[in-house]
């Protein structure tokens, strides 16, 4: 099945009039969320990650797509030691507050031009969750393998899904036109292999995205008992609201 599922969204993406983009994104929490997410300052942290999508375009002005993306809102770290009896050896705690979301979309691109407006509506699920990882301090990650030999262990504090839609707005420059434009330009055409036949465009967009109601934990709200009381004791101190945000996108697209 799950061969399947990747064969189909493959073929989804590079079907003919298919596209990618892939972001840096910043969010700025909004209403009940950033109210909660506000730390003894009075200051709401914004948060910071990655943004992909695949889309299929019906025409040059009109494209559905699949959305994921993921952010952090929260990362704290302290040095704890190795277990109850010493602190000779002491490890890194590693605890980060993300959301990670999946929509589907469509997207409208009114004018064709080297300069593209272009407006969008998104409806998903989003996911805020938290997990703690232990490190060890006396250690050097291995580039070529495909996990972290650092760490020690990991688990999911907290967990909780959202309903999340949305609405978008932005705008693409073409920087690399598709090779067969620019030979018509010079009523040229040549086939050569070595031309690339998709268009490069930056892209910049901002959403508003609406969150359902969610039970979550943000940075500080995990606390502990003073090691030297017995037995450290860990209390999560949970928040509760809707869960709006407005995200920022700056990246790059490729279409087909």
């Amino acid at each position: 099945m799950k061969k399947c599922l990747i064969v189909f969204f493959v073929s989804f993406i590079f079907s003919q009039g298919g596209g990618l983009n892939f972001s840096l994104i910043g969010h700025l929490p909004r209403g009940e969320f950033k109210e909660e997410l506000k730390n003894d300052s009075g200051n709401a942290p914004s948060g910071w990650g990655i943004d992909f999508n695949g889309m299929y375009y019906v025409n040059d002005a009109f494209a559905l797509g699949i959305n994921a993306g993921n952010s952090i809102y929260g990362n704290s770290r302290r040095s704890i030691p190795f277990n109850y009896y010493t602190d000779l050896i002491s490890i890194t705690e590693q605890t980060k507050n993300s959301i990670a979301y999946g929509h589907l979309f469509f997207k409208v691109v009114p004018f064709q031009s080297k300069v593209r407006p272009y407006f969008e509506g998104l409806i998903g699920l989003k996911n805020l969750y938290t997990k703690t990882r232990l490190f060890n301090e006396n250690c050097v990650d291995d580039p070529d393998t495909d996990h972290d030999d650092c760490e020690i262990a990991e688990s999911t504090n907290a967990s909780d899904y959202a309903f999340s839609y949305g609405l978008g707005a932005g705008f693409e420059v073409v920087l690399i036109e598709p090779s067969y434009v620019e030979h018509n330009k010079i009523e040229y055409m040549d086939n050569s292999k070595d031309d690339f036949d998709g268009e490069l465009s930056f892209l910049f967009s901002v959403r508003y995205l609406y969150g359902d109601e969610a039970k979550y934990l943000k940075e500080g709200s995990i606390t502990f008992t003073n090691p030297s009381d017995g037995p450290v004791q860990t209390s999560f101190n949970w928040s509760n609201s809707m869960t709006d945000l407005i995200q920022i996108n700056i990246g790059l697209q490729v279409k087909f």
